[in-house]
């Protein structure tokens, strides 16, 4: 049976080393990278915690020794269902059976302009487009005089107040108190501003109110200001337009207000859901097909009675899925029943700063907060999502970070965007 996935995060991986050493498969994960990468991290290869090396691992490596698995790169044009065949930029694949786990691209809500000039954070070139700016920015400004021209430079807006967006934010604040300041003699202690921007009246509406709550204040304790019941509406020659009418000069919009699946040639346009996510069954197959499957943000099933607008898009709901259609995969083989999608909610949690965290878990009424959501965070957020990946090398220079501060930030040297 030979199985194509395509797409390797979060899903793609966990349903290719499910599939490992299993002879009954022959699997070929296919990505437009040559290496896996773990997204929560990216905002720490902004500041500098870590090296885009420390938190990605080659497909060649992460399958050595594993004779039924084998990584191909190049990017998805075409699916050709009827001739169970994709077409890639670098080649064409037959499958048995094809795995759609491509996951979402930025949405920016139909902004030409916020497209063209807005930082997103989806890969690790974009953490590093990012990372550069910041570092231009702050050593500029040591030789710019121009008040407004500092102005620009030195005010970040984060648009956003889920979880990528306060990520960003507490980032930024980290970065602003214990780097930017340093490193730019000619800033007073407002010069650099960080604005963080939300649609709803509150910020991380999944949360509790109390985890919102808290999270507002930590992020204005670092200095972000944060703007309720707003959203960006255009990014126009260094202006950022609200939607309540006022102007924020900055050449640094950082965009988490959304995100979508990317419409595949090949299949109808009736599959599509919300979002563009993909509609599949509660065994994660594409519907109106019989062997094309969908797992992880791409994906939206409805028929679960506990997630009727589809499951959240994390990055625990893209591991099960990929553990549950491994095992739907050897019992197919086995000819046995296969087994619906039900989703384990292990509660949700972000980093909100060195050491800092929020972690609530709904079902059993915990709400934790600081150094004590940070460990819950690690232990059983990150460290289960890493298994793959060499996570005592990430442990060891994360934590050394965290606590000694070592940032690079001021002797790395790059091309500015």
């Amino acid at each position: 049976m030979k199985i194509i996935i395509v797409g390797g995060g979060f899903a793609g991986v966990k349903l290719a080393l499910s599939l490992a050493h299993n002879i009954k498969f022959e699997v070929i994960l296919v990505d437009k990278n040559s290496y896996n990468f773990f997204p929560p991290f990216l905002y720490l290869v902004t500041s500098t915690f870590f090296e885009p090396s420390q938190i990605s691992n080659p497909f060649q490596e992460l399958f050595s020794g594993k004779e039924n698995l084998s990584f191909f790169q190049g990017e998805l044009k075409k699916i050709i269902p009827i001739e169970n065949q994709i077409y890639l930029d670098t080649g064409v694949l037959k499958y048995d059976y094809l795995v759609l786990a491509t996951g979402t691209e930025t949405n920016f809500s139909g902004s030409e302009n916020v497209r063209r000039n807005a930082f997103s954070m989806k890969t690790i070139e974009d953490a590093m487009a990012l990372r550069q700016r910041l570092l231009r920015q702050s050593e500029m400004s040591a030789l710019h005089s121009e008040s407004e021209g500092l102005e620009k430079m030195n005010r970040y807006v984060v648009a956003g107040g889920g979880s990528s967006g306060v990520e960003a934010a507490a980032m930024l604040g980290e970065i602003k108190r214990d780097v930017i300041k340093q490193a730019s003699f000619n800033l007073s202690d407002d010069g650099c501003e960080i604005y963080l921007i939300q649609k709803d009246a509150v910020l991380l509406p999944e949360m509790p109110p109390r985890l919102q709550q808290h999270t507002l204040e930590l992020l204005q304790s670092l200095g972000v200001k944060v703007l309720l019941n707003t959203f960006v509406k255009d990014l126009v020659n260094g202006e950022i337009i609200l939607s309540s009418g006022e102007t924020l000069k900055s050449e640094n919009l950082v965009w988490t207000a959304g995100t979508k699946a990317r419409k595949i040639n090949g299949l109808p346009d009736d599959i599509y859901g919300k979002g563009d996510r993909i509609h599949v069954d509660c065994y994660n197959k594409v519907e109106g097909t019989y062997n094309i499957y969908a797992i992880g943000d791409i994906c939206l099933e409805t028929s679960s009675t506990a997630y009727p607008e589809g499951h959240p898009q994390v990055a625990q709901v893209a591991i099960q899925q990929g553990e549950n259609l491994a095992r739907n995969f050897q019992w197919m083989a086995e000819q046995k029943k296969l087994g619906k999608f039900i989703y384990n909610d292990p509660g949700l949690s972000l980093i909100t700063g060195r050491m800092e965290a929020i972690a609530g878990w709904n079902r059993f009424n915990i709400q934790l907060t600081g150094k004590l959501a940070w460990m819950a965070n690690v232990l059983v957020h990150w460290y289960p999502m890493t298994a793959h990946t060499n996570r005592f090398r990430m442990l060891f220079f994360g934590v050394k970070s965290y606590l000694f501060k070592q940032q690079s930030f001021r002797k790395n040297k790059f091309t500015a965007k």
